[in-house]
């Protein structure tokens, strides 16, 4: 099922959209639908969003988890490393 939106751009990516759709013989809206699919799939690939798929704990996982952390002692929360991940 198609949707409808409304979309504002300024004149000059208009016009590059229309330039560039006749050069490759499709309409702006074909071409637009391909760029937000390149984007999302560009995005898609990206850590947070890959992350925020992970499904959550169920109820007893979550408790077995406050668990554990309730029972760790000072030694064991004490940063005996430190390392920076970039992404």
């Amino acid at each position: 099922m198609s949707k409808t939106i409304s979309l504002k751009i300024d004149d000059n990516l208009f016009n590059n959209i229309k330039k560039v759709s006749a050069l490759f013989n499709m309409s702006s809206s074909e071409f637009i639908r391909n760029a937000v699919i390149k984007e999302l799939d560009n995005k898609n690939n990206d850590f947070i969003v890959r992350l925020s798929n992970v499904p959550l704990c169920d109820k007893a996982e979550e408790n077995e988890i406050k668990e554990l952390l309730n029972n760790l002692t000072d030694d064991d929360i004490k940063i005996v490393k430190r390392d920076i991940i970039e992404l």
